[in-house]
């Protein structure tokens, strides 16, 4: 049995992905001739069991986390397995490669305790009230793993009332897919996530990219205007100037002639604003002399108001034919601006052809 399976230096060493394989069990049996090889997949379950007792029975460990008052005996070797930052700390020539006692700063010893049962175990227990620090500390040291996990934890979380802190959390770990699909779910709930004051925290930027979306859910264009006034006065001093900016994100055209004479240009910070005069003035002339006009006016001013592409957009294509037996021909096509569009219209999308024939 032995010269079995005993490698030879003349034949091919056998794949572990032959044909010939066969699961047997925790083995998987892979056969060639007089020869055979197992991939025993049970066993990084018996090595990651015989470290965890190994740490319980503080054997062979050659380090201590120190964290807050607790200490906490591991093995370099594991942490840098797991983590990109032991691994950087212990394979690079730094203070801390040598060190018998490290400290460790910005986690607390009750979150860093689920960090090691997980490295060492796989196994960890995520609630929303642990969910923050452990996303926190997993991020800061590069538990890679379970930030993943944690991301997940908070998708399947979302609530308007928390939203928006998940989303300030996404963004502040620069968890780009989880930041994303936050905005998403704001974006389509929109109406109930203003009900909570936690959405006045925004920052500008996020806040921008919200509102400028297509997707965004509202019945009327006046209430993104009263959003950002909202927002803008929940810290005056701090955000006036930024009152160009983030109102340009709101599609002045559409608001109803009566609603923006009204309201919007009698609005106290608006007035004091002479920076979003020009977006007033695109407004003005698109309710008083239509859709052409008002895109002279913007281009000329450099501010346009863009249509949602989710409302209606209508578009006309007029085709012409010519003589039969003279085989004479003439194709024109005429193609009819987008019609400005409110955010809620969003079934239809439409193009319609007209198709005429005549002689010459």
């Amino acid at each position: 049995m032995g010269d079995t399976l005993e490698k030879s230096s003349e034949e091919p060493e056998i794949s572990l992905n032959n044909e010939c394989s066969t699961k047997m069990g925790d083995l998987v049996e892979v056969s060639s001739a007089e020869k055979v090889k197992f991939d025993d997949t049970g066993l990084s379950l018996v090595l990651q069991n015989g470290l965890e007792n190994l740490r319980l029975e503080n054997s062979l460990t050659d380090v201590i986390l120190c964290v807050d008052s607790r200490e906490f005996s591991c093995h370099r070797v594991v942490l840098a397995a797991a983590s990109n930052y032991f691994r950087a700390m212990f394979c690079n020539d730094l203070r801390e490669k040598y060190e018998e006692k490290i400290i460790l700063k910005g986690v607390d010893a009750e979150t860093m305790n689920i960090l090691l049962d997980y490295t060492y175990t796989s196994k960890m227990l995520i609630t929303k009230q642990n969910v923050q620090k452990v996303l926190e500390a997993a991020s800061l040291f590069q538990f890679l793993r379970m930030v993943d996990a944690c991301a997940s934890f908070l998708t399947e979380a979302l609530q308007p009332e928390n939203c928006v802190g998940i989303l300030r959390l996404a963004d502040a770990h620069s968890l780009h897919s989880l930041k994303q699909q936050v905005q998403n779910y704001i974006i389509q709930n929109f109406t109930q996530v203003l009900n909570y004051e936690e959405f006045l925290e925004l920052p500008a930027d996020i806040l921008c990219s919200t509102l400028k979306s297509d997707d965004l859910c509202v019945t009327e264009e006046s209430q993104v205007f009263e959003t950002v006034m909202n927002w803008v006065r929940y810290k005056e001093s701090e955000r006036f100037s930024l009152l160009p900016y983030v109102l340009e994100n709101v599609r002045l055209p559409l608001l109803d002639p009566w609603y923006f004479v009204e309201t919007v240009e009698a609005d106290q910070l608006i007035r004091q604003c002479p920076d979003v005069f020009p977006l007033l003035q695109e407004a003005r002339m698109y309710h008083l002399s239509g859709n052409e006009v008002a895109k002279k006016q913007s281009t000329m001013s450099g501010n346009t108001t863009p249509p949602s592409t989710n409302g209606y957009k209508l578009s006309i294509s007029i085709l012409g034919a010519g003589d039969i037996k003279w085989q004479c021909w003439e194709a024109k096509c005429m193609s009819l601006g987008g019609l400005m569009a409110c955010r809620e219209s969003t079934a239809w999308k439409r193009m319609i052809h007209f198709i005429t024939a005549g002689q010459r």
